[in-house]
C-alpha cells in the first residue's frame, strides 16, 4: 500500500515516513493510516508544536510543512501545549473530523490520548461512501488521563451510559405523524362550517399533533434513559432510570472486576459487551444496537465502538483506583484479534506495515 503524496520509504517490510524538527513542543506522538480492514499503511512521528491534517485522495494524512496539493482538503491542525503545570499535551482543533466517532466542534480543541481515532465521515466532505479510504490512530509514549468520549461524566466518580440511536424509531414516526396534520386540516378549511366533514377532519389533525408529540416525548425518554454508575471508596451503585427501575447497591469490595470483550459473531458482525463480575455472577451495563457494528461497516462506525470500547477502559481503571486494586487485575480485557484497531495496534507495534 502506497499512500498518496507521502515522502515514505520501504524497508523490512514495511513503508514509514518521518517528521522530525529541533526544539518541538512536546515529547513527540505517533500517527498510523490505517483502512477498515486494520491494514497500515504510513506511520509519522509528530514532534512539530503544529501539524495540518488533511484528506487527500481519500485518506487523513499529516502535511508537512511547505507541501500544498491542489487537491488537498484541510481538516484539522494537532498543536502541541503545555498545561499550567503540566506535561505537553496534544491537541486537536478542526472540523469534518470524528473523533472516536463524535464529531469535532469547530473552535474547540480536544486532547489526543493514546489510541483515539481520528476518521472522516463522507458525508462531510461531500464524497460517495467509501471514498474514504483510511484513518488514522494516535499513539502517545506518555498515558495521560483519558477523557470519555462516548459515556458522559455524571460527577466525580460517576458516568452516565448513553444510547445512541434509542428511541430514534419513536421520533421519526412520531414527526410523520405529526405532519400528518397538516393535510388533514388543510382539507377540514374546504368545508364550511357546521359541516360534519370539517369537524371530523379537524379531529383527526388534532390527533395526529397529540400523537406525534407523544410519540417525540417517547423518543427524548429513550434516548436518556441510560443507567448511571456511581461509586466511592466503599459502594458502587448502578441506577436505572425510569418508572420500574430500581438502584442496585453492592459493596465495592466484592466487585470482582469489569469485563470488556469485543468478540465477532458467526454472521461477521462486531459486538461489544461490558459487564460487571460479582461473586460468580456479571451484570452486564449496557445493551443495545449501538454495541454491534456490520461485518462491512466504514471507519466512522468502527471509530464509534472502538471509542465505547476504550471508555469503558477508562471507567475500569477509574474503579480499581477507588477499589485499591491493580487495574491489570481488576479489568479484564478481551479483544477479537481481527478488530480493525487491534490490528493496526499489532502491526504498530510490531513493524509489519503494509508493503509500500
Amino acid at each position: 500500500m502506497h499512500l498518496p503524496g507521502t515522502a515514505s520509504y520501504t524497508g523490512g517490510g514495511y513503508a514509514t515516513t518521518r517528521f522530525v524538527a529541533r526544539g518541538a513542543a512536546g515529547p513527540g506522538a505517533q500517527l498510523a493510516s490505517f483502512d477498515a480492514r486494520g491494514e497500515v499503511g504510513a506511520l509519522w512521528l509528530l514532534d512539530r508544536p503544529e501539524t495540518e491534517i488533511v484528506l487527500r485522495e481519500g485518506w487523513l494524512l499529516p502535511r508537512r510543512p511547505g507541501e500544498i496539493l491542489p487537491r488537498d482538503a484541510r481538516i484539522a491542525v494537532l498543536r502541541w501545549r503545555r498545561p499550567e503545570g503540566g506535561a505537553p499535551q496534544l491537541f486537536v482543533e478542526g472540523a469534518n473530523l470524528l473523533l472516536g466517532g463524535r464529531r469535532l466542534a469547530p473552535g474547540r480543541p480536544e486532547v489526543l490520548a493514546d489510541g483515539d481515532l481520528l476518521a472522516v465521515d463522507p458525508r462531510d466532505v461531500g464524497e460517495p461512501a467509501g471514498a474514504v479510504e483510511g484513518a488514522l490512530l494516535v499513539g502517545t509514549a506518555e498515558v495521560v488521563p483519558r477523557p470519555l468520549r462516548c459515556l458522559v461524566e455524571a460527577g466525580a466518580n460517576a458516568v452516565e451510559v448513553t444510547r445512541p440511536g434509542a428511541g430514534r424509531g419513536w421520533l421519526q414516526g412520531g414527526i410523520a405523524v405529526a405532519l400528518g396534520a397538516l393535510p388533514l386540516a388543510g382539507a377540514a378549511l374546504r368545508y364550511l362550517p357546521g359541516d360534519p366533514a370539517r369537524s371530523t377532519l379537524l379531529l383527526g389533525a388534532v390527533g395526529c399533533a397529540l400523537a406525534g408529540a407523544i410519540a417525540i416525548s417517547i423518543s427524548r425518554a429513550a434516548a436518556h434513559a441510560g443507567p448511571v454508575l456511581r461509586w466511592d471508596a466503599g459502594r458502587l451503585e448502578l441506577s436505572r432510570r425510569g418508572p420500574f427501575g430500581r438502584p442496585e447497591h453492592r459493596a465495592l469490595e466484592e466487585c470482582e472486576g469489569l469485563a470488556v470483550e469485543l468478540d465477532r459473531h458467526p454472521g461477521g458482525d462486531w459486538v461489544l459487551s461490558v459487564a460487571l463480575r460479582h461473586r460468580g455472577e456479571a451484570t452486564r451495563l449496557e445493551h443495545g444496537a449501538h454495541l454491534r457494528v456490520e461485518r462491512h461497516a466504514g471507519l466512522p462506525a468502527i471509530a464509534a465502538l472502538e471509542a465505547r470500547r476504550r471508555d469503558w477502559l477508562e471507567v475500569g481503571r477509574r474503579l480499581a483506583r477507588a477499589a485499591v486494586r491493580s487495574p491489570e487485575a481488576f479489568v479484564t480485557v478481551r479483544t477479537h484479534p481481527e478488530w480493525p484497531p487491534e490490528r493496526a495496534r499489532a502491526a504498530v507495534a510490531s513493524g509489519r506495515l503494509s508493503p509500500g
